[in-house]
């Protein structure tokens, strides 16, 4: 009986790590585009926890301030 050397199957060739590295790169350059300058998302916009206008009571008029104003000759 014989013992065969069997050469390992060649892995991914150079031709392919290129190109998986290139596409990666061009991945974050989109998303470093679209993030930064394009603001995807809205994070150029201030944080409003908490002080957004719409929870912000207004000072309105009383009715008896209306009334007593009308009132006054």
């Amino acid at each position: 009986m014989s013992v065969v050397d069997e050469e390992p199957e060649p892995g991914a060739g150079p031709a392919a790590v290129i190109i998986t590295v290139v596409v990666l790169i061009a991945l974050i350059v989109v998303l470093f585009y679209g993030l930064a300058v394009l603001h995807w998302f809205g994070f150029d916009q201030p944080a409003s926890v908490g002080t957004a206008p719409s929870v912000t009571p207004t000072p309105s008029v009383s009715a008896s301030a209306v009334a007593s104003a009308s009132a006054s000759p």
